[in-house]
């Protein structure tokens, strides 16, 4: 199968600089990737550069073109384990920050190594507002449409450090384009709004126009643990918060779901509480008492040693030392391994909040656990049907895991930047729960609170597909993330469920695997332990991802991490490399010094020849790597290139003869020797189907899809070829014959046929190919609906009509009288933005009411419209009115019409809105 590849570019060495004018080969750079405008996202420097790390404003203007009304501010440096110091920067145009657009600086020993970040070409942006920022903030607060906000409680406000937002000018990136190949950037100025809503719960940065005033973008700050469908507490009320004497001890939990564990507290005067000075500036776990506020009420023992009889009650207190202990393994997991002090690398306290109640806050149950951007949120769960209380380890390091995303990448919580964000914390969670419990099941997430009929865990990162996820992007259950708009309702394009691609990858470079992906990629991946590959994510997030970042950039960054801390060409750099592979991201790795060609490729065939082409197979060649496509000659020409063992020709000419063989080719360049030679000669290859006699009927007038052909010819066969339509793989197509007689006083019986050539191998005779056929009637036209098979091979082909006299004609038939005509159609990946032109999007978004269900057989119902005094028209393909009715609350019945596609106009008196529907 054809891969669809990254538009990311890589390079092995650089022709020019982007400094305006064009060079010889920069040798200071080894490798350059450039992003979808055309600017470098990573380059790596050679020994030959002369770069430091102190010549940011210089590196910045010969790498990246930078003007004079642009300019960079240094936002953070850290330094790593391997002797890397990193300076992130921020990037301002004409003194206004431009959102998600930071760059990094690598350098070690103060020699610069590497450059990676996300840069804009911006022209001629307007820096003034129309609105003021007061007028923004009414339009955010409308658009958010909330009951209640944060600002409404200064007390909770005030524990959350939370502020009323004032608005900060910003120039906001088309986050609608990210990951799409253009060459210019185009940026709006806005305001960046903090809003904190209560009732419904949500949080997030909103972007307003500073122009119009519409709401431009939402980055979702509570990222939920996952979306699916489908007694008194015995903590004390008194708030221990400001009393100053306290002891740091450590006292025994019965856990709910670890069993007895050793956590830290502090003794407050008469009683412990769940307080632990001993890491960074503090973990405490405090009640939310069910309520949807944020108390200081600590949950208190008299004696330190917390007994399942007192903890393990009606109320789920026993969830309360998870939380508290999976906070402190959490600060340990990220100290010991990764050398990170708490998630912002500088000892944030970890607040967790539990008993929170998410249905008081607008939710419909307490099936979720969060992270706000300041502290731990966790619901109670609804039990059977939905969850336990969401305190389990591999929750707590999930959630606190999109705090440290926040700190590092900031990855945007959308489309393809969201998914890595949701995969990350997966990923954490997984490694904090086999670092700690490691007798538990490491690839599962959220085990321990799974309530729900037919699942063992919310998401499974060795088999993916288990809990509805992909393994393979754009694989089976991937999520379009060209979706309408980003919002909770649609998951913000589908982070939850296309963060299964990241996490199949974690866990293949983990642990090993081998099989055939969703694209038809075979893998075959040798595991380098849990302890390298979270090294290598970390780093990947850490260090390299910018906050739009695709799947592309994170296989590109993900090999420089492995370079960057196991060396170029070693076991760790293959792994990662195969392991993205393996879920369909990019190429396998490829070993430059790799000198062995591919064996020749065997048995080339041809079969369906045409007038104008013809169908090419072979067998595959093999490859000490892996072979990655086939060149196709037609004598000494290349004629074409694939990565299948397979190749249609056309544009042949009737009558010639050609000569055409293969060779096969591998990454590093190696080119097999040639395949045995065929010689081919252009001829008619379809099967002669034709009537003997069509003066007294014939063929009148064929509609199918853009084809729209009235024929007066009288021949028994008539070729209109060159007469073609689109069609998409898995679409209902609709087609219409009108018969011609030679008298209308004398019309015929007539029995009709439509022949597709699916697999286009020069036959109608494969299963289904006869697509459609018609017992004799004396009907005035025909109409007929079908559906394109989702495997109908993409590419040209034939398309029979036959009509015939007294009875149903065959593919491959000379009968008395009738006629038959013959059209090309186009079949396109159902993938996709190809629209049918007879059928149009079916329920597509935006539309002002649903048909369901569509296609039908019987009733057809409508929904989402006023129904009083609305009537309704039903016309055919033809534009002829077949039916009409007043709409009520019945549904519409339209079982005794033929089966086609039709159109239903409403019409209220002052507006007329029409939509398809498919009768079958």
């Amino acid at each position: 199968m054809k891969r669809i590849l990254s538009k990311i570019v890589t390079m092995t060495v650089v022709a020019f600089s982007l400094s305006g004018v064009a060079q010889e080969k920069d040798k200071r750079i080894s490798q350059k990737s450039l992003s979808e405008n055309g600017v470098p996202s990573l380059i790596t420097f050679s020994k030959m550069s002369t770069y430091k790390s102190a010549d940011a404003e210089k590196v910045f203007k010969e790498q990246l073109a930078l003007r004079d009304n642009q300019s960079f501010a240094k936002v953070k440096s850290e330094s790593d384990r391997e002797g890397f110091t990193h300076d992130k920067f921020q990037l301002y145009e004409q003194g206004i920050k431009v959102e998600f657009a930071n760059y990094s600086l690598h350098s070690k020993k103060g020699r610069l190594e590497s450059m990676n970040g996300e840069f804009y070409k911006i022209v001629n942006a307007r820096i003034k507002p129309t609105l003021s920022a007061q007028e923004a903030f009414n339009r955010a607060v409308v658009h958010t449409g909330a009951k209640t906000y944060l600002w409404d409680s200064p007390k909770d406000a005030a524990a959350m450090n939370y502020e009323k937002p004032k608005g900060e000018l910003v120039f906001l990136p088309d986050m609608e384009n990210q990951g799409k190949e253009r060459t210019t950037d185009k940026v709006r100025l806005a305001y960046k709004f903090d809003i904190y809503a209560t009732n419904p719960l949500s949080r997030g940065d909103l972007y307003i126009d500073a122009a119009t005033g519409q709401a431009l973008f939402y980055n979702a700050t509570i990222k939920h643990l996952g979306e699916y469908s489908h007694g008194k507490s015995k903590a004390a009320v008194k708030d221990y918060s400001s009393n100053s004497k306290r002891v740091v001890v450590s006292g025994n939990a019965a856990t709910r779901y670890n069993a007895a564990q050793t956590i830290e507290t502090t003794l407050n005067e008469f009683s412990y509480i769940l307080l632990d000075g001993t890491r960074g500036n503090g973990i405490q776990t405090y009640n939310s008492s069910r309520t949807a506020t944020y108390p200081e009420t600590d949950f208190t023992d008299a004696d330190n040693n917390w007994t399942a009889a007192e903890y393990a009650n009606a109320n789920k207190d026993d969830g309360a030392l998870d939380a508290h202990w999976g906070a402190e393994k959490t600060y340990d997991y990220w100290s010991a391994v990764h050398g990170r002090n708490s998630y912002d690398n500088a000892g944030a306290k970890i607040k967790s909040y539990v008993h929170y109640n998410l249905i008081a806050a607008g939710y419909a149950d307490n099936n979720n656990a969060y992270w706000n951007g300041t502290v731990m949120t966790y619901g109670d769960g609804s039990g059977a049907g939905g969850f336990d209380i969401l305190t389990s380890l591999d929750v707590a390091g999930h959630e606190i895991g999109h705090a440290v995303c926040e700190h590092t990448a900031n990855l945007a919580y959308q489309k393809e930047s969201g998914a890595m964000n949701e995969g990350f914390s997966d990923i954490w969670g997984a490694c904090i729960e086999y670092h700690t419990t490691p007798v538990k099941s490491t690839w599962l997430i959220g085990e321990d609170i799974e309530k729900r009929d037919g699942h063992l865990a919310l998401r499974s990162m060795s088999d993916p597909k288990s809990e509805r996820q992909p393994d393979t992007y754009k694989g089976t259950n991937w999520v379009s993330v060209n979706c309408f708009s980003p919002q909770r309702s649609n998951d913000y394009c589908g982070v939850h469920t296309n963060s299964g691609v990241l996490n199949h990858w974690f866990y293949i470079l983990s642990i090993g695997k081998s099989g055939t992906n969703d694209i038809g990629s075979a893998y075959d991946v040798v595991g380098i332990t849990i302890e390298k590959a979270e090294k290598i994510a970390y780093r990947l997030e850490s260090v390299y991802l910018t906050a739009n970042a695709t799947f592309a950039n994170a296989r590109t960054f993900g090999i420089q991490s492995a370079i960057d801390l196991y060396g170029a060409n070693s076991a760790e750099v293959i792994a990662t490399t195969n392991a993205f592979y393996a879920v369909g991201v990019g190429e396998a790795y490829v070993d430059l010094r790799d000198t062995a060609p591919p064996t020749a490729p065997a048995s080339l065939a041809a079969f369906g020849i045409t007038e104008t082409t013809a169908n090419l197979t072979w067998t595959a060649s093999t490859d000490n790597v892996a072979v990655t496509g086939y060149d196709v000659y037609e004598g000494t020409t290349l004629k074409g290139t694939t990565t299948a063992t397979n190749y249609k020709v056309i544009g042949l000419t009737a009558q010639t003869a050609y000569r055409f063989s293969v060779k096969a080719k591998d990454a590093a360049g190696n080119v097999s020797a040639e395949s045995n030679v065929i010689d081919v000669i252009a001829t008619e290859g379809y099967c002669v189907s034709k009537g003997e006699s069509a003066e007294a009927e014939r063929i009148g007038k064929v509609v199918f899809g853009t084809i729209s052909n009235t024929s007066t010819g009288t021949a028994g066969y008539e070729k209109f070829t060159e007469i073609s339509t689109n069609v998409r793989q898995g679409a209902y197509c609709s087609i219409t014959i009108t018969p011609s007689w030679t008298s209308r006083l004398n019309t015929n019986k007539e029995g009709y046929a439509v022949f597709i050539d699916y697999n286009q191998d020069g036959d109608f005779s494969d299963a289904g190919e006869t697509v459609w056929t018609k017992s004799i009637s004396k009907m005035s036209f025909i109409q007929a609906s079908f559906r394109i098979p989702a495997t109908a091979t993409l590419g040209i082909t034939r398309l029979r009509v036959s009509m015939k006299y007294n009875g149903i004609p065959t593919a491959c038939e000379s009968f008395s009288n009738g006629q038959v005509e013959d059209y090309s159609v186009n079949i396109t990946d159902s993938g996709s933005f190809f629209i049918n032109e007879l059928v149009g999007e079916v329920n597509a978004p935006g539309s002002e009411f649903d048909l369901y269900p569509n296609p039908t057989d019987k009733e057809l119902n409508v929904s989402s419209i006023a129904k009083s005094g609305v009537t309704f028209k039903i016309t055919n393909a033809l534009g002829q009115q077949i039916g009409s009715g007043q709409l009520s609350n019945n549904p519409i019945d339209v079982s005794k019409l033929n089966a086609g596609i039709y159109t239903i106009e409403f019409n209220s008196g002052q507006k007329r809105v029409t939509k398809k529907f498919i009768k079958k």
